[in-house]
């Protein structure tokens, strides 16, 4: 039995109370159609243009195996030519290879011309922008981003499906402790192995050229390439600053210990974080007196 995934509304960003009064405030996810079609990006984007901007640069190549328990989750499968890796996506053969947080504008400097600000809602940070590449295939395991923020991601070249899940959810998740992933699968849930799955609900949608996913602070989500391409990522500081708290000791705090204890005690330090998610998990079972109790 597959997880009950609920469609995400989809909106035009010229529905701007709309989405501050009814998504973003709530955090509630959604779709904007036409986000970016105004930008230049919206029509230089090609695989051709950017070969011939920045073809030349070597990038990190991650594959969809989820991440080693004794391993950070930044660690390096393969390098390859970017002119390279950009041909071998837009043949969209079957490539299990994909390029995430990559800062592309620190090397072309002149391509954040191509973006602009938008006027959804104020805070975007402009000069954080990261842009993610995945061949058909690829996968983006379940995690929620460590920093708290608000997250909108541009799909530009190519078709990705999106599956998000409230943070409400995540004990019955099974989250590991001082981490932001869960080994939990999306596509073929094991209800005998992870029973607290059985009360989790999500959203789901299938993200095309031009179109963009507001992902609110927290949210967990999965992604599948379906065909090779691209996506940009701009975000905004959660608007609770215990929630930006949160996120710096995410960044500052929890994932230093985590990377310490699994440098020098890596078998115990996996079996503890295990052994807790089961048990917070068993925790919030517990408190549930009915299912309807969770949905989103």
């Amino acid at each position: 039995m597959a997880l009950e995934l609920l469609p995400i509304d989809r909106i035009s960003r010229n529905d701007r109370s709309l989405f501050q009064e009814t998504y973003f405030k709530n955090h509630q996810p959604a779709v904007i159609t036409d986000f970016c079609h105004d930008w230049p990006a919206y029509t230089n984007w090609s695989f051709q243009n950017l070969k011939k901007r920045a073809g030349h640069l070597t990038v990190d190549l991650y594959n969809n195996k989820p991440a080693d328990p004794d391993k950070s989750s930044m660690f390096v499968d393969e390098r390859m030519n970017f002119g390279e890796y950009l041909d071998l996506i837009a043949s969209n053969r079957h490539v299990e290879l994909r390029i995430f947080l990559f800062n592309i504008f620190k090397h072309i400097p002149e391509l954040k011309n191509d973006i602009l600000k938008p006027d959804l809602i104020d805070g975007f940070m402009m000069n954080l922008p990261f842009m993610f590449y995945g061949g058909a295939g690829s996968v983006v395991h379940m995690h929620y981003d460590i920093d708290l923020s608000h997250v909108f991601l541009t799909q530009f070249v190519g078709r990705k499906r999106v599956v998000l899940f409230a943070p409400e959810y995540t004990p019955l998740l099974y989250r590991l402790p001082y981490s932001v992933v869960t080994y939990t699968n999306v596509n073929h849930p094991d209800y005998e192995k992870y029973p607290g799955l059985q009360y989790v609900k999500g959203y789901e949608c299938t993200l095309d050229y031009g179109e963009t996913i507001y992902i609110p602070s927290g949210y967990w989500h999965y992604m599948e390439y379906i065909d090779g391409g691209y996506a940009l990522a701009l975000r905004v500081l959660n608007e609770s600053w215990m929630k930006r708290l949160e996120g710096a000791w995410n960044l500052l705090g929890e994932m230093k210990i985590d990377n310490f204890m699994k440098k020098y005690f890596t078998r115990q330090w996996f079996e503890y974080k295990n052994r807790k998610a089961f048990e917070n998990a068993d925790a919030a079972m517990r408190g549930l007196r009915r299912p309807e109790k969770l949905q989103v």
